[in-house]
């Protein structure tokens, strides 16, 4: 993976966000509070970057709609923490979360990689998944995996369940509660970490939990049948709220809210996952955490700050309940983020940004130059590949910010 490719990846995992109050047009002072200097968008350095709100029908295609339908799964589905609030930690360094028949998932436990997918399971229509780990570190405590993939109709969704559990290899458990789901589990072998896999259907779709287990010793599989069955539970309470899509309207579904997504630096072309999918969407507050390192405190202070949407594209922006909800989420990232950054300079011209540069010791591309943009009751989280190139990224999208104001 090239280093730019990583530092997008991380871009879209940093903790939550950010923000403070600032605001209207022109110089922005008129509803700025007493001490908010006022900012004179003329000078501020954009570089090549766009100032003016894109359109975003103008990026319609199938996958981008399914998307949308990806995220609706996502907002109705737990994270690993509503389940069991052990599961606090979301290591991965990158914010997709959704599968199409392109996108497909892997599952190794089956011996199914993306590639395969299609054939082994034909008629995947829509997929979301989310993950928790128990400790910060994979092979120190367990981790929990839930899926949710939408087929074409039932007689798919149950024979996709059926291989994906026929290819499992290990020992067959009974899940309480649930007689009609599909469990393998193992111990440590040659295959790899002790797991439990779960299948399960509903209709369309195919309920899947993973398990893994790395230091339990004897292993033993009751207490993850356990989890299992509460996250089943939780899934399937939280799935009532789905209400799909019809496959022939999901092409149509609209591709932003409010006029967010357009007012978002684009996702460029070279920081694009590694699979070639693109994240750009407007993310409601559930599907949003998701994808968070620290869901359990990004969702205090998403609750805090009353953060209902967060756009994500070349930037993330965050909207909050109002200017003071989005003070208080700026304070809130400003702690998380200050054992891995130095604070510094604000950008030319934009005293009201708080920026961050990578703190001696820590890797870069986990953790790029960073600055946080407050705009009425808006915070944007910007990366760059350095502090220039962060700057010029910073005042672009204060400008778009600008211009719905």
């Amino acid at each position: 993976m090239s280093e730019s490719m990583r530092l997008r990846h991380r871009a879209f995992a940093t903790a939550f966000a950010l923000l403070l109050a600032t605001s209207a047009c022109g110089s922005d002072s008129d509803t700025a509070g007493p001490n908010t200097p006022a900012i004179d968008i003329s000078k501020l350095d954009t570089g090549n970057y766009p100032t003016t709100p894109a359109d975003i029908e103008q990026t319609r295609n199938y996958e981008a709609a399914v998307l949308r339908e990806a995220i609706r799964i996502g907002n109705a589905m737990p994270l690993v923490m509503d389940v069991d609030n052990r599961f606090i930690f979301e290591p991965h360094q990158y914010f997709n979360r959704w599968f199409s028949s392109k996108f497909s998932p892997s599952f190794s436990g089956s011996g199914v990689n993306g590639e395969d997918f299609n054939s082994v399971a034909p008629g995947l229509v829509v997929g979301w998944y989310t993950y928790g780990q128990r400790r910060e570190e994979f092979d120190i405590g367990r981790s929990v995996a839930i899926y949710t993939l939408r087929f074409s109709n039932a007689d798919q969704a149950a024979a996709a369940a059926r291989t994906l559990a026929d290819r499992s290899v290990g020992e067959a458990l009974q899940i309480p509660g649930y007689p009609a789901a599909r469990t393998t589990y193992r111990a440590k072998t040659e295959l790899g970490t002790p797991a439990m896999y779960t299948w399960l259907t509903k209709g369309d779709l195919v309920l899947h939990v993973r398990i893994d287990d790395p230091i339990s010793t004897p292993f033993d599989p009751v207490p993850l049948a356990d989890i299992t069955r509460r996250a089943f539970d939780k899934q399937i309470e939280m799935l009532k709220n789905y209400a799909p899509t019809p496959a022939d309207q999901i092409a149509a579904l609209p591709l932003d809210v409010d006029g967010l997504l357009s007012r978002t630096l684009p996702l460029e072309k070279d920081n694009m996952p590694v699979d070639g999918s693109n994240p750009s969407a407007v993310y409601p507050k559930q599907a949003a955490l998701h994808p968070e390192n620290y869901p359990n405190l990004a969702k205090a202070a998403f609750d805090d700050a009353g953060v209902d949407y967060v756009a994500v594209g070349g930037a993330h922006i965050y909207r909050t309940r109002d200017a003071a909800g989005a003070t208080r989420l700026l304070a809130a990232i400003e702690t998380q983020v200050a054992a891995k950054y130095d604070k510094i300079d604000s950008p030319p011209n934009l005293p009201t940004a708080h920026c961050f540069d990578t703190k001696a010791g820590t890797a870069s591309w986990s953790y790029p130059p960073m600055c946080l943009v407050p705009i009425d009751r808006y915070v944007a989280q910007i990366h760059g590949s350095n502090v220039q190139d962060m700057y010029q990224r910073a005042a672009a999208q204060y400008k778009l910010l600008s211009s719905a104001r």
